[in-house]
């Protein structure tokens, strides 16, 4: 949101401000800041809070001379800019998701408590505290909106990506079947030697590759399969990272290096690696913490799972859903890499794989 450029509404919300400034009956100096004051509404998208704050100075230096010296404002003129109201409103609607709460609120309140200054104009006051609570509630019902609009379509492109996932493994795996089958029968029949390792061979290469076809559709509905052979970085470990945090383990992700482009089954190895260490850990060594460190060295990527002491041999004895050991060793090992796993001195226990980058 930092980059969001003013658009020619926020044109018109700083046109609007200022024809409502010029109509309060102020005049001299004091007119001149209510206008400054209006300029910064076109960055309201790209800055709210600092332009709440603008206003929120404009409100208070407008109460100052009543306050202080008894200098009213001149006859029904407002004791607060017409900003406010954009300020309130800018505040809700564009820093929601960008701040916590409370820095959204405070500008607000501080508005909202500046016009109590001059308790002779309840009227006025009563009108200008309408005013800001409008804009603020529906500041938070277009941000509400925005929200929702995103989620619908973030589902909206999961639903069609699982679609697609679906076709291709139906129609894929179909098709790969059948070469396997065939080539099973054609190992069992074939008279000659040669014939017959040959036949087993594709029977095991496209066992292989129903295999890396079923872990791809996996990948591709958890919304991180996308790109893996057409040689970018690996993917995305952050949904892991969330998955664990969900289920109660504290995972730390650290990346060191430049990112640069692997192989489609170094990526989909790295993201299985991570996947089911995290999972070992949440089913065996419930409390412990987990750092998972990404380290591009040259010519190789370096993926390590370390978790703090709990049961750290869980994982070699480990039955039920899920890789074992052995399964991700094999894995590492047909992409091209090393595996390496044990305990560590603290008691806790570490999974450490090298995969090639090139």
């Amino acid at each position: 949101m930092d980059g969001v450029r003013p658009r020619p509404i926020d044109a018109v919300a700083v046109l609007v401000a200022g024809g409502l400034t010029l109509a309060t009956g102020y005049t001299g100096p004091v007119l001149v800041v209510l206008l400054a004051a209006a300029v910064p509404v076109l960055w309201t998208r790209r800055a709210p809070l600092t332009v709440a704050w603008i206003s929120v100075g404009t409100a208070i230096a407008l109460l100052v001379p009543a306050v202080v010296a008894g200098v009213l404002p001149p006859a029904g003129a407002p004791i607060w800019p017409p900003t406010c109201v954009f300020a309130a409103y800018g505040a809700m609607a564009y820093a929601a998701g960008r701040r916590r709460a409370v820095q959204r609120w405070l500008p607000v309140i501080v508005l909202a408590l500046a016009v109590l200054a001059l308790p002779d104009r309840l009227p006025l006051i009563f009108r200008t505290e309408t005013a800001i609570a409008l804009a603020a509630l529906y500041g938070m019902y277009v941000a509400a909106s925005e929200r929702l609009r995103r989620e619908l379509a973030e589902r909206a492109e999961r639903v069609e990506r699982e679609r697609l996932a679906g076709e291709m493994h139906d129609v894929v795996t179909h098709r790969v079947n059948r070469m396997v089958m065939q080539a099973g029968v054609l190992a069992m029949t074939a008279g000659d030697e040669r014939a017959r390792a040959v036949a087993e061979e594709l029977r095991a290469t496209g066992g292989e590759a129903l295999e890396e076809l079923r872990h791809m559709v996996v990948l591709l509905r958890r919304g991180t399969g996308e790109g893996f052979d057409l040689g970018l970085p690996l993917p995305d470990l952050r949904p892991l990272v969330t998955e664990a945090a969900r289920a109660g383990v504290p995972v730390e992700l650290a990346v060191d290096g430049t990112p640069v482009p692997v192989a489609g089954c170094v990526g989909r190895t790295a993201y299985l690696l991570v996947q089911e260490a995290l999972a070992n850990v949440r089913k065996h060594a419930p409390g412990a913490e987990v750092r998972v460190l990404v380290r591009y060295l040259p010519g190789s990527v370096r993926i390590t799972v370390r978790n703090t002491p709990g049961r750290p041999a869980a994982w070699i004895a480990a039955g039920g859903p899920g890789l074992g050991l052995l399964d991700v060793r094999q894995r590492v090992e047909l992409a091209g890499g090393t595996l390496e796993a044990g305990e560590d001195d603290d008691g806790g226990f570490r999974v450490e794989a090298v995969l090639p980058t090139s």
